[in-house]
C-alpha cells in the first residue's frame, strides 16, 4: 500500500505544482483579453437636456436617449493577430418625442489587453451625414486595461481627437462591487468652425457667418479594476459657437449618465467575471496550491522509501 501511495502523492503534488503555476502564468493572460465577438448595447439618458433644432433653427429642452451598439469583427481581428480587437460602434441619439437627433459609427482596433489602440484594420469615424473618415486613435478606447491602476491614464476623445488625461479619483462601490473612480475634464477648447444665419449669433444682416466651434467635456468613469470595464459613467459635454471668444449659441449641454438598467447588467456580468479572474491570479490559490503539492510531494517520497529489512538473528 505504501509502494502504491507514494507514487501517487508525488504526482498529485507534481500536478498541484505545475497546476498552480499555469493558472497564474498561462491561463490567466489568456483569459484576461477583451472578447473577440463583443455584441453589447449600452444606454444612457439625460434629463431636460439643451440642444439646437437644426430643423426648426431654435434652441429646445428636452430629454435624451442615448444607444450604443459594440459588435466585434471577429473575422478582422483573426486577420490581425498580435491580440488585437476590432470593434464596431453605433450610436444614436433620440430626443424626447422620439426624433432621431444624431448617428454616428466608428470601427476601433485595439490592444485586447492593455485597451490602448491600435491603428489598423480600416479605422474610421463616421457622422450623421455619412461621411466616413480614417482615423489614427491614441490612448485608452472603450475599456481600461485589465488591472486597472490607481493612477492617470490617457484616454481618446473623438470630439478634440486625442487623448486626454483621466486622473482617479477614489476607490468606491456600486451595488456592493468594488469600482474606481477616473475623472478626465477637457476645457474650454475650440475644434472647429461652421457656417451659422447671421441672427442666431446676434449678428447683423441675412446672411451666414463663420463661427468657432467651442468643446468641452467633464466626464467621471466608475471602472471595475479587475476588468478594467466601465460600469457607470457621467458625462456632461457642452457645445457652442463662438464669435470673436464669446459664446453665441448652445449646440448642447447635456447631463448624461448609463441608465439604472444599463449599471445593474454591468454590475451582474462584470461582478462573476472579476471573481474568477481574481482567483485565477491572486496569490492566495498559487501559494495554497503549490504548498499543498510540495508536502504532497514530500510525503509521496517519504512513503516511497523501501523500509529496511530486519536483521535476521
Amino acid at each position: 500500500m505504501r509502494r502504491f501511495l507514494g507514487p501517487v502523492l508525488v504526482g498529485l503534488g507534481v500536478f498541484l505544482v505545475v497546476g498552480g503555476l499555469l493558472l497564474r502564468f498561462y491561463a490567466y493572460p489568456r483569459l484576461a483579453v477583451a472578447p473577440l465577438d463583443q455584441n453589447s448595447v449600452t444606454k444612457l439618458e439625460a434629463k431636460g437636456a439643451n440642444i439646437f433644432d437644426t430643423t426648426a433653427l431654435k434652441p429646445l429642452t428636452t430629454d435624451l436617449a442615448v444607444q450604443n451598439k459594440t459588435v466585434g469583427d471577429v473575422k478582422a481581428s483573426k486577420e490581425q493577430g498580435d491580440n488585437v480587437r476590432v470593434w464596431v460602434g453605433t450610436t444614436s441619439i433620440r430626443s424626447s418625442d422620439g426624433t432621431v437627433r444624431s448617428r454616428s459609427a466608428e470601427r476601433t482596433a485595439f490592444d485586447a489587453t492593455s485597451a490602448e489602440a491600435v491603428n489598423c484594420c480600416g479605422n474610421f469615424e463616421e457622422s450623421t451625414d455619412g461621411q466616413r473618415d480614417p482615423v489614427k486613435r491614441e490612448g485608452l478606447v472603450f475599456k481600461f486595461p485589465f488591472a486597472t491602476q490607481k493612477k492617470t491614464y490617457q484616454v481618446w476623445d473623438d470630439t478634440v481627437g486625442k487623448a486626454t488625461p483621466a486622473t482617479f479619483v477614489k476607490e468606491t462601490k456600486i451595488d456592493g462591487l468594488t469600482v474606481y473612480e477616473f475623472q478626465q475634464t477637457i476645457d474650454r477648447v475650440k475644434v472647429g468652425t461652421r457656417e451659422v444665419p447671421a441672427s442666431l449669433v446676434g449678428q447683423s444682416g441675412t446672411g451666414n457667418v463663420e463661427g468657432d466651434n467651442m468643446y468641452a467635456m467633464d466626464k467621471q468613469m466608475f471602472v471595475e479594476p479587475v476588468t478594467g470595464a466601465i460600469i457607470d459613467q457621467h458625462q456632461h459635454p457642452t457645445s457652442t459657437v463662438a464669435i470673436d471668444g464669446e459664446d453665441k449659441l448652445t449646440v448642447t449641454d447635456a447631463k448624461l449618465a448609463y441608465t439604472k438598467a444599463t449599471v445593474a447588467a454591468n454590475v451582474k456580468a462584470f461582478k462573476s467575471k472579476s471573481t474568477q479572474l481574481s482567483l485565477v491570479h491572486g496569490l492566495v490559490l498559487l501559494l495554497l496550491m503549490v504548498i499543498l503539492g510540495l508536502v504532497a510531494i514530500v510525503l509521496g517520497v517519504l512513503l516511497s522509501r523501501r523500509r529496511p529489512k530486519p536483521a535476521h538473528a
